[in-house]
């Protein structure tokens, strides 16, 4: 978990890490989760923001958790058709429109509206699936062949990363538990 550790070092966080029970989220998805995923948000496990600016969705909850984060997306596709053509050409991981083994599972946020998924294969190993992401829901996805600890770190300490960088703009990475 050479990222994981990279992100702890980045923010100076020193907090113990908490316990996260994934098992309801992976058996719904019907897909184990990114290792690397799960233990970020282990490290990290109070509910925060890494620099005021990227939120990770929580392992258990009724609004902030992936689990409730998949359901939300899944009922509002099924609600109106319509909002499909916002997840196209991937579609939302078990949605039985083509998409049951394949699709977005959503990882986290921003505050100014980023959203951040993973591109999910249930036939492929889930530390390989990529992550993309965008800033506007009108707006394509970005692709990035990395997994979610990556991204956050890189997107918190590089400056020049991407869209989604805010390195130039933030100073030292953070954790702020809320």
């Amino acid at each position: 978990m050479e990222w994981v550790d990279r992100l702890v070092s980045a923010t100076e966080w020193t907090a113990e890490p908490g316990a996260c029970d994934w098992s309801d989220t992976e058996r719904s998805l019907g897909a184990c989760l990114p290792a690397d995923f799960m233990e970020m948000r282990r490290r990290f496990a109070p509910w925060g923001a890494f620099s005021d600016h990227v939120l990770l969705l929580e392992a258990q909850g009724d609004t902030e958790s992936v689990l409730a984060r998949h359901a939300s997306l899944t009922r509002s596709m099924r609600g109106n058709p319509d909002n499909r053509r916002l997840f196209e050409p991937f579609g939302i991981l078990g949605m039985d429109d083509g998409h049951r083994e394949k699709g977005l599972v959503p990882w986290g946020y921003s505050f100014i509206e980023e959203e951040f998924f993973w591109l999910a294969d249930t036939s492929q190993e889930p530390g390989t699936w990529p992550v993309l992401a965008r800033s506007d829901p009108l707006e394509p996805f970005q692709r990035f062949d990395m997994t979610a600890s990556e991204f956050v770190c890189r997107v918190l300490t590089e400056r020049g990363f991407s869209d989604f960088g805010v390195a130039a703009t933030i100073g030292t990475p953070f954790y702020r538990a809320f």
